[in-house]
């Protein structure tokens, strides 16, 4: 038995509590190593009160299985620990590590299970596809003129003009990149807060708008930026302009002076851009300042929802207040942090929500657009992954394969439209909240800044229709099916070929099972779906023909290169 392998924490997404009165308890073991994994428990205060239960191997990745139990026992107090044995021994692990024997204390403790320490998810978010808006390059109304050539016109009457759109696209959100007054067209350098920039309209334009949409049942997302601001910000113009005795001076992270913002300048900022100095988080009255920008747009102008730029180079104790006061008025707000690297703990429900899902994006990248590991490796990476969240956080994750910081998918799929339409299947279909960066659902192309932010084609003649339709039917199916929005996701085992790609999501009553060929041959193998009773033996198939079913539990199944199928089994 490889102890050094074993693993659990208390208090983290190894146990925590899942609804009120259930604790959630895994443990890490080397991979294919452990023959029997038991959970013994008692009531923290009274040993009388106890139990044990067999522990389920969940998942495993490239190196380790991962087991889980559920407890809704009746008790809120734990102590617990774990007995283990493989083909040659036995073991008892708790705090104080292992024993050949049942030791009497150093027992794990979770001390109380309370509804407060739950995570719950905002509702109207899990249950949304998310449509994100470049406001300079999505639509620009006809009776506005464009100012330089890095602008492209696009503004609030041009977005409410295809509302339309997004409404027959199927879209429950759409996400704002930022709208406040700058001097650039990405608008991340921000010279007033508390100001539309005039080029995409005024104020009453978009409240026009943001009531428009939420008659059409689309909520609103903002892009928040306040790690940085722009170099005319009113503080940052005042600390230029009287040095030490600026009464802004600790608004920034000044390291000397005079202010000197060249190459490498003498103060924090984003990147080493001058023109984008950082804002001193830890100062009470930019808190204050930043906190009344988010509660003014959320409350005057009804805004569902905020996306935070640079979320991570913002202290934790900021986030933490902020959540606390956007909460009191308004507890269904979602917040998103933008964050590029593993974002766990950022998601112990005391900061964000959410988070864009970059390290998901990276899985997607490397099987479907690099073509550098075969479908069994992704499912491996996908299950570390997921073991490194609680589950109720998954499905509020950000799911992208692009955003206006990356290179389109289907150019990072040198346009080969196959492989690009099993990723958005993945995307639609795995836990979490898709995103759909605008453009992609027409076919549209471009690598890196500012290839990737290209004005919308609004030219249905060049639209790639397939594609389309494609977005259409998966948006429409994720409305349709509750499963999809929150259920339990698994891998399938297959017996075959290594680019088939199979996983299932399941609620307590429902189940659809996903089917992919991830390669450009064809493929044939057997699927397990599990020990499930169906009232028939018919799978119905989302989009081809139904598949050949050996028994109850068994389908053998032959795929086309890319070939994908989304199976519903009717369930007793």
């Amino acid at each position: 038995m490889q102890l050094e392998a074993i693993y659990h924490k208390p208090y983290s997404e190894y146990a925590y509590p899942d609804e009120n009165n259930t604790l959630v308890i895994r443990l890490k073991t080397k991979k294919n190593d452990i023959e029997a994994c038991i959970l013994i428990y008692h009531e923290k205060y009274d040993p009388s009160l106890k139990g044990s239960v067999q522990m389920e191997m969940v998942c495993s990745d490239q190196l380790f299985d991962y087991y889980e139990a559920r407890l809704s026992v009746g008790i809120k107090r734990f102590k617990y620990m774990f007995y283990l044995e493989d083909h040659l021994e036995r073991k008892w692990y708790n705090q104080n590590g292992f024993f050949n024997y049942r030791p009497e204390n150093g027992q794990f403790c979770y001390s109380s299970i309370s509804k407060e320490d739950v995570i719950s998810e905002v509702d109207w978010f899990v249950n949304s596809s998310i449509y994100q808006i470049f406001p300079d390059r999505f639509c620009r109304h006809q009776n506005t003129s464009i100012s330089e050539n890095s602008f492209h016109g696009g503004n609030i009457k041009g977005v409410i003009s295809k509302i339309d759109y997004l409404v027959d696209l199927g879209v429950n959100a759409i996400y704002l990149n930022p709208i406040f007054k700058s001097g650039s067209y990405h608008r991340y350098d921000i010279e007033d807060f508390f100001s539309i920039d005039p080029v995409f309209g005024d104020k009453e334009e978009l409240k026009k708008l943001i009531e428009l949409c939420h008659d059409k049942g689309i909520k609103v997302i903002f892009d928040g930026v306040f790690n940085h601001c722009s170099d005319k910000f009113f503080a940052f113009y005042d600390v230029k302009q009287n040095g030490l005795n600026s009464e802004y001076k600790d608004w920034f992270h000044i390291r000397s002076y005079p202010i000197y913002s060249g190459n490498r300048p003498n103060y924090e900022c984003f990147s080493y851009f001058g023109d984008m100095p950082k804002l001193n988080t830890g100062n009470p009255q930019v808190a204050k300042y930043i906190i009344e920008v988010v509660k003014y747009w959320t409350l005057e102008f009804g805004v569902d929802g905020w996306r935070f730029d640079v979320a991570d180079e913002i202290d934790r104790k900021f986030w933490r207040e902020l959540r606390l006061r956007v909460k009191e008025y308004n507890k269904d707000i979602v917040l998103i942090g933008e964050i590029f690297d593993e974002a766990s703990s950022w998601l112990n429900g005391d900061q964000f929500d959410s988070v864009t899902n970059y390290p998901l994006k990276a899985l997607i990248d490397d099987l479907f657009a690099y073509r550098s590991v075969d479908a069994e490796g992704f499912k491996l990476r996908v299950n570390n992954y997921l073991m490194k969240f609680r589950s109720s956080v998954t499905v509020s994750m950000l799911n992208i394969i692009g955003t206006h910081d990356t290179s389109r998918f289907l150019t990072l799929c040198a346009n080969a439209e196959e492989r690009f339409e099993l990723a958005v299947v993945f995307q639609f279909t795995f836990p979490g909240v898709p995103l759909v960066y605008y453009g992609d659902e027409i076919g549209m192309t471009g690598e890196g800044d500012p290839h990737c932010r290209k004005p919308m084609i609004w030219d249905e003649s060049k639209w790639n229709m397939n594609i389309l339709r494609l977005y259409r039917f998966l948006i429409a199916l994720r409305k349709r099916n509750k499963v999809i929005r929150n259920g339990k996701y698994r891998d399938v085992r297959v017996d075959g070929d290594k680019g088939i790609l199979a996983y299932m999501r399941e609620n307590d009553s429902a189940l659809i099972i996903v089917v992919m060929n991830t390669s450009p041959k064809k493929v044939s193998g057997i699927i397990d779906t599990g020990d499930f009773s169906y009232t028939t033996n018919v799978l119905e198939c989302l989009n081809t023909k139904t598949l050949y079913q050996l028994d109850a539990n068994r389908l053998k199944l032959e795929l086309r290169p890319y070939e994908w199928r989304i199976l519903k089994p009717v369930l007793n």
